[in-house]
């Protein structure tokens, strides 16, 4: 997707110390009406539920196998179709409409395989947030500014998304010159855990009471992973709460959530990590600092020469002077030290430290199974 060729509109959002703040967008509509044209995507596109079966159980694959599809589709016509819409926001620096930070947003398709989807030209840039700026340090610290950016926030989303969601009837698109019959549902959200917390509209921080954005459990019961009984949010809950003036009690925004008037949406559930900031950047990274913390000077050294004597094998990352600087590393270069650290660290301290990393890479299998699981079956 080459960026800098997109034409944008404008729209202002916002008018605040004196300044206007603008939000450069492309109309949703077509941004989906541009992967429905594109024939590639099209040979594998998903229109209807499928009740995958293993063994004479029910196994998962695609969104249009999990329950949340199953759910949505019997809300609507049987002769309609879902339209699975997948948002993908982060807050960037960019060059593309001058030197700023701006709050870049994506929109792809779960209709579309989670093998194709991965590809440049199965998502669409639908634009970019405004970032506000406050007049001064008290200013910005400020509940009042606090509140105001997660409005506007929540605005600009509902400037962006109303358009496929005014018509209660569905929308209709063209694919292969047939005319069929959609119902746009928001399925997923992806971003990090600061995204995720915007858009539900929970505290930030992770000393809150409440850090999670899935459920209601305290922080200091979140390591009981034995509980039996686990309050989920919904918006049932949450409404119910911002309604009473008691969100602070449930570490939530008193800011009006616009995704609390979307069908067929929990936007608790459907706001799930991603891959590189969860695991690659976050527990992978964590994983190796804590590896280096441990080790004495010697043992570091010893990793090092282990990491840089690694032949080169394809596709796979070399790391030829051993790690000068984690800090640096991408994401893509945390996954391959990930695929060989559990050999580079045998016999350095001892022999449970590779055993953690083995169980480690099962644990973090787990957790994206577990992500995927949350996706299409744990919400309605």
């Amino acid at each position: 997707m080459n960026i800098s060729q997109l034409s944008y509109s404008k729209h202002c959002i916002l008018v605040h110390n004196n300044r206007e703040y603008f939000i450069n967008y492309r109309p949703i509509k077509n941004c989906i009406e541009i992967l429905l044209s594109n024939s590639k995507i099209l040979q594998h596109f998903i229109f209807k539920y499928e009740n995958k079966k293993h063994q004479g159980e029910k196994s998962y694959a695609e969104q249009n196998s999990g329950n949340w599809w199953k759910y949505a589709e019997a809300s609507i016509p049987s002769s309609a179709c879902i339209l699975s819409l997948i948002l993908y926001s982060d807050a960037t620096t960019t060059d593309t409409l001058g030197k700023s930070s701006l709050h870049p947003i994506y929109i792809s398709l779960g209709n579309i395989p989670t093998w194709r989807r991965n590809k440049e030209d199965a998502k669409q840039l639908l634009g970019y947030f405004p970032i506000l700026f406050a007049k001064n340090e008290k200013e910005k610290t400020s509940p009042e500014f606090k509140k105001l950016v997660r409005e506007t926030f929540h605005k600009s989303l509902k400037f962006l998304l109303d358009p496929l969601f005014e018509n209660e009837n569905g929308i209709d698109y063209k694919i292969n010159n047939r005319i069929i019959w959609f119902f746009p549902k928001i399925s997923t959200i992806i971003g990090d855990w600061p995204e995720a917390c915007t858009y539900s509209l929970t505290y930030k921080s992770a000393s809150s009471n409440f850090p999670c954005h899935f459920c209601l459990v305290q922080k200091n019961d979140l390591i009981d992973t034995m509980q039996d009984q686990i309050i989920l949010r919904n918006h049932e809950n949450m409404m119910e709460h911002f309604n009473n003036n008691t969100g602070h009690s449930v570490s939530l925004e008193p800011v009006e959530n616009y995704f609390w008037n979307i069908p067929n949406l929990n936007i608790y559930a459907a706001t799930v990590p991603d891959r590189m900031h969860h695991l690659d950047l976050g527990l992978y990274h964590y994983q190796i600092k804590f590896t280096k913390g441990i080790l004495g000077r010697s043992s570091i050294d010893k990793m090092n020469e282990r990491i840089g004597a690694i032949p080169r094998y394809p596709g796979l990352k070399i790391f030829s002077k051993g790690l000068q600087s984690i800090a640096r590393l991408t994401a893509s270069k945390h996954r391959d030290l990930m695929k060989v650290i559990v050999f580079v660290v045998d016999s350095l301290l001892s022999d449970d430290l590779s055993e953690v990393y083995v169980k480690w890479n099962e644990i973090n299998n787990t957790r994206m199974n577990l992500i995927v699981t949350t996706c299409y079956t744990c919400y309605m």
